[in-house]
């Protein structure tokens, strides 16, 4: 009996070591996001440079410059009147647009930018149809349209 119990004791202390080194390698600097609004990223000197943060902001409309040879892109991002500069190098979600809510991941630059690993935009909440879009009778193309005549 004193046999089984030591067998139970020692499968419980291996699974509960287990656990615990499972829930604590998580928390390393490489996972770790830290969210920050551009003003505290910019007003802040002591922002771990080695930490990586998220940081939300609008973006400026037409500052998206795109590399010709490579998946290079700059852009800015905009809040409270802060502007950030933010490099990335990959490709840019369909709803990236100007004015468009990004979140960006990623880790701030000594030389003052973003270098951004991973992008996201928002999620328009309503859709506009195109112009001369006809669905069941009703005519886009006029604003403020109704019914239409088919």
């Amino acid at each position: 009996m004193r046999s089984r119990n030591i067998k139970i004791f020692l499968s419980f202390a291996t699974i509960s070591l287990v656990l615990v080194w499972l829930v604590f390698s998580g928390f390393d600097n490489e996972t770790m996001q830290y969210y920050a609004s551009i003003t505290e990223v910019k007003a802040s000197t002591n922002i771990n440079l080695d930490k990586g943060l998220r940081v939300k902001g609008k973006l400026v409309d037409g500052s998206l410059v795109s590399s010709e040879t490579s998946l290079d892109k700059s852009f800015r991002i905009i809040e409270e009147g802060q502007e950030l500069e933010v490099h990335y190098s990959g490709l840019l979600p369909d709803t990236f647009k100007d004015g468009a809510e990004v979140l960006v991941e990623g880790k701030y630059n000594a030389n003052g930018f973003f270098e951004a690993k991973t992008v996201m935009a928002k999620c328009p909440s309503k859709y506009e149809s195109a112009d001369g879009y006809q669905v069941d009778g009703y005519n886009s193309t006029q604003p403020g349209s109704t019914k239409g005549t088919n």
